[in-house]
């Protein structure tokens, strides 16, 4: 996936035709990309293990095979389990080896397509049409197809997909518990001195807020008034709480301590420190 291309929703980079990953952390809990890639994955292991094992058979140890299977049937027997293998399993793999050959972006896909296409097309002309080879290369009646190799290769791609796709599912799993650490609330203090609870997304930078003992601190900025020691372990791994007084920084979703604090808001929403560690987190998953 190329990271200069930006779009409005969900879908594949127009240029190598690879998922567009979200710029931030969603909400929801399944993973439809990592749900399909799973189901082709299954669905051509399935297939591809009867075909490999078939063949293997059939080259190291033909006397084995019962009477009634020919190297014919057998190399039909090889296309009716991979050609679902290829087209359906494999479907994600051509799309998007197609859109990198029509933008010129080539990437591992345009490979993959290009190997097992091939390979999925010559075996099918071998198959139907022997006589159209040299006689050189026919072995009885038979011209050697490589269905089990499309079919492998295919599955093995898709396997690789479904650990990468597990991975950052993982990874966005942590990221979530991450962005949790972040209050959902603060607490204003108005002009008349007269204070409320407001949601987080509601503070602007220059708002006063104040931060009750053993509560989070709700986004970065400076201390105005109070004194107290504030656990910063969760962004410097200090683990002795650091004193703070008028004048001191304070990050967001570290925890105050047991005196009260004043503050002016600085930075909010997408520039607090927190989000910032999330958003390069994201950036590099």
């Amino acid at each position: 996936m190329h990271p200069e291309i930006v779009e409005d929703g969900p879908g594949d980079c127009p240029k190598c035709g690879m998922a567009l990953e979200p710029r931030t952390v969603e909400v929801e809990e399944k993973n439809e990309e990592l749900i399909d890639m799973s189901r082709r994955f299954w669905v051509g292991l399935s297939f591809s293990l009867p075909v490999f094992a078939l063949t293997m058979l059939a080259d190291l140890a033909p006397s084995l095979l019962p009477q009634f299977l020919s190297m014919k049937t057998v190399q039909w027997i090889g296309f009716l389990l991979t050609a679902p293998v290829v087209l359906w399993c494999g479907l994600p793999f051509f799309a998007r080896g197609w859109m990198s050959i029509k933008t010129r972006n080539l990437n591992m896909f345009t490979l993959i397509a290009i190997g097992v296409g091939v390979a999925f097309g010559y075996s099918i002309v071998a198959l139907l049409l022997p006589g159209v080879f040299p006689p050189s290369m026919l072995h009885g009646d038979t011209v050697p197809v490589y269905f089990e190799a499309a079919a492998v290769i295919t599955t093995l791609v898709l396997l690789g997909q479904v650990l990468e796709l597990r991975a950052r599912s993982h990874t966005n799993a942590a990221i979530k518990l991450l962005l949790g650490l972040a209050p959902n609330t603060a607490r204003i203090v108005r002009d008349d001195g007269s204070e409320e609870d407001v949601a987080l997304e509601q503070v602007k930078p220059g708002d006063i807020l104040r931060v009750r003992p053993g509560e989070k601190v709700p986004v970065d900025g400076v201390a105005t008034s109070g004194d107290s020691a504030v656990d910063e372990s969760m962004v410097t791994g200090e683990p002795i709480p650091v004193a703070k007084t008028a004048g001191d920084s304070l990050i967001g979703a570290t925890i105050n301590g047991n005196g009260s604090l004043l503050m002016r808001a600085e930075k909010v929403g997408a520039d607090t420190l927190l989000a910032q560690i999330v958003l390069l987190s994201l950036i590099h998953i």
